[in-house]
């Protein structure tokens, strides 16, 4: 008896959808179970592994020269950027490994549905098929890993104060510098914790302090954290109270971070308008598509559509671009 062609289709489909799935499990394996972790190198090491060991796992450092680095001329470099910045334990290779897979199950959903006759017919040419299937293939991981690195960022920039205030109680009781970072590394949780960790394992094996803070610095690429390296070095060059540098810049940061927070909730109302007409034309239009396809599709066809539609999709993207800009403000 002969296997019709559409199940072996199907199992295919099944057995790529089964692939993608644990290519991604795989990809962001750290995902779900950092967040549980108090610190992660903390951990590690209390599970028996050696410093060494769990310095060679944690870190990644990012291409040389990173803030400077083109996403589309140097795209490898840019990948090993953003993963060292969201702290993910992936490679480039993985990465684009992950953004293939997904490119083609893409592909192949669209076939499905354009197959079962619900694909409008601006998207019936394979081609134009393919070149979604690429976009979607190549923003869901940089979009994973963009949203990870600016959560991680963020989470960096709030601890840093108490870091900063440990720092500083631990240099009044007469610690040096050393044991000062490495209590941070101690007692605070991810992401500052272990990324302080990992800078105090590099200067245990042999890496110079400045070396070490800078190699920090540009792994967590927090503003404020360029001060406190600043600091540190023009303390060990030149002495003075480190102790109370860093004070004065947890009390600045928290103050900086107050003002930020009173902003955010005079502009909330402005936002909440911004992001409801952001949302209503895109909305509206899948409401009307899903009552009435025929609604769009008749008129697919038709000379002025695609012109319009090329003028139209511009437009909505600046006018999103300019509500964006008018209700967000930098403190």
């Amino acid at each position: 008896m002969a296997i019709e062609p559409i199940y072996i289709l199907y199992g295919v489909i099944f057995i790529i959808v089964v692939l993608l799935v644990e290519g991604i499990y795989y990809l962001f394996i750290d995902s779900a179970l950092a967040k549980r972790r108090a610190n992660r190198r903390v951990a590690m090491l209390e599970s028996g592994m050696e410093s060494r060991e769990v310095l060679a796992v944690l870190r990644r450092q990012p291409a040389e020269d990173s803030e400077g680095v083109d996403r589309v001329l140097h795209p490898v470099r840019y990948l090993e950027s953003l993963s060292a910045q969201s702290g993910a334990q992936t490679t480039p290779r993985r990465i684009a490994v992950i953004m293939c897979v997904i490119a083609f199950v893409t592909l192949m959903g669209l076939q499905i549905v354009y197959s079962a006759g619900r694909l409008p017919p601006i998207l019936a040419p394979l081609y134009i098929q393919a070149i979604l299937a690429v976009i979607v293939g190549l923003l869901l991981p940089y979009m994973y890993l963009a949203n990870r690195a600016a959560d991680r960022k963020k989470k960096f920039g709030d601890q840093l104060p108490d870091a900063l205030d440990i720092m500083g109680h631990s240099l009044r009781a007469g610690h040096p510098i050393n044991a000062a970072l490495a209590l941070v590394a101690k007692e605070m949780s991810d992401p500052i914790g272990t990324e302080f960790g990992i800078a105090v394992d590099e200067m245990t094996y042999g890496l110079e302090m400045n070396e070490a803070l800078e190699n920090l610095n540009e792994r967590a690429q927090v503003e404020d954290f360029n001060y406190v390296v600043m600091s540190i070095n023009i303390q060990r060059e030149t002495g003075g109270n480190l102790a109370g540098v860093l004070s004065g810049l947890a009390y600045v940061i928290r103050e900086r971070a107050r003002m930020f927070l009173k902003v955010r909730a005079l502009s909330s109302e402005g936002r909440m308008s911004a992001m409801i007409l952001c949302i209503l034309p895109v909305a509206t239009g899948a409401f009307i598509f899903a009552g009435n396809p025929g609604f769009y599709t008749d008129v697919a066809n038709d000379p002025l559509f695609l012109p319009i539609l090329s003028i139209a999709i511009p437009d909505l993207v600046a006018g999103i671009y300019m509500l964006v800009r008018m209700s967000n403000f930098r403190v």
